[in-house]
Parts: C-alpha cells; sequence; structure tokens
C-alpha cells in the first residue's frame, strides 16, 4: 500500500446556525500539488502509583495546521477562500479605457470558515483506491509572495498556502465536534462527488 498521486482540492463556505453546520457554494479551488496536515495534541497527564503509571488523561486534539500546494492562486479563488474585497475599476485614456477587477487587502479583511476536502491516489495491491479527506472547518492565512523572472527555460512556480484546522461546531447523534473524516472509493469520480456533497451540493430531486 502506498500514495502515488493527489487531486482535486474542494473548499465550502461553513455556516454554523444555532450549532446546525451546513455547507454551500462548493467550488474547486485549483489543481493539487502537494498537501500536509500537522497536529497540535495537549499533552498526557499520566497518574503515578506504584512506581508506574496506573491511569492516563491522554493528550487530545487543539487544532492542526494545512499547508497547501496548488498550481496557481487566481484571483477568483483568492476571493473565495480569503474574503478579499473586490470590485470593477477602469483607467487609462478616455478613447480606450482599460477595465479590470482589482483586489484589496486592508484592514476588513475576514477570512471565511470553510470545509475543505482533498483526494489521495493509493495503491493497494496492484488496485487504485482513493481516499476523500475532509477536513469540516478551516481557514485559509494569507499567503507569502514570491515569483522569479523566466529564463530560457520555463521553470513552474507553484503558490503554496497555509491553513488552521479547528473542531467542528456540530453536535449531533453521529459527531461531536469533529474535526477530520475520511471516506474511500474505488472511483475518483465517486471521491470528488463525496466532497462536493460534503461541501453542499445537492442534486434536484435528491
Amino acid at each position: 500500500m502506498a500514495v502515488k498521486g493527489l487531486s482535486i482540492p474542494v473548499c465550502g463556505v461553513y455556516e454554523n446556525t444555532d450549532g446546525v453546520v451546513k455547507y454551500k457554494e462548493p467550488f474547486v479551488a485549483d489543481h493539487a500539488v502537494e498537501y500536509g496536515v500537522s497536529w497540535e495534541v495537549s499533552d498526557d497527564n499520566p497518574l503515578h502509583g506504584d512506581n508506574k503509571i496506573v491511569e492516563n488523561a491522554k493528550g487530545s486534539f487543539q487544532s492542526g495546521e494545512l499547508t497547501l500546494g496548488t498550481t496557481d492562486l487566481p484571483q477568483e479563488i483568492s476571493q473565495k477562500i480569503l474574503g478579499v474585497k473586490t470590485k470593477e475599476i477602469e483607467f487609462g485614456p478616455t478613447a480606450a479605457k482599460i477595465q479590470t477587477t482589482e483586489s484589496t487587502f486592508d484592514d476588513d479583511l475576514k477570512t471565511p470558515y470553510l470545509g475543505f476536502g482533498i483526494i489521495e491516489e493509493h495503491q493497494i495491491e496492484d488496485t487504485d483506491k482513493y481516499r476523500a479527506v475532509f477536513f469540516p472547518k478551516v481557514y485559509f492565512n494569507v499567503p507569502e509572495e514570491a515569483a522569479t523572472t523566466r529564463g530560457e527555460s520555463v521553470e513552474w512556480q507553484t503558490k503554496s498556502i497555509t491553513g488552521k484546522i479547528m473542531r467542528s461546531d456540530a453536535v449531533d447523534e453521529e459527531n461531536k465536534h469533529p474535526w477530520m473524516q475520511d471516506a474511500w472509493f474505488e472511483k475518483e469520480s465517486e471521491a470528488i462527488e463525496y466532497l462536493m456533497w460534503k461541501c453542499g451540493k445537492t442534486w434536484e430531486g435528491a
């Protein structure tokens, strides 16, 4: 068993209404290059007796850090995951105005909470399997900016962004503040549909 691929980062807007968590507006966040997750867990609190540990309050999840590398981070994706302001502007001579969409990062910036998922491709006994990993509540940080000039040959430059993984506010018969969920599929298309559904996709007549 080994991981051999990565694909399709998916996000959905996180909403909490009196403890009922829902998602809306699912979207694909560009093309995945790499991702990684690290966890912050509280320390164990052992009770010693008779020169040994007789009880142990085990450490619990505190938060996690998500690092996502994508082929690029286009303006429309930045707007959705960072919550930046946008407006249509025009400039230039009267007879030949140039129009564009301008993004503004300022003191009003409020990064939204999102659900986030991604697909790992595994090979198990010569068969491809797809693990869809879902983080119920994350927010992304404003990424660092860097680029280098182009030389005689193209050296591809990808983007990287970090995010904070938190406990979801969801509490019901099946979940108690989940921070990660996953499901396995035979087909990548089924894994994509699962993540889109987790992020709020609905089907007419369903």
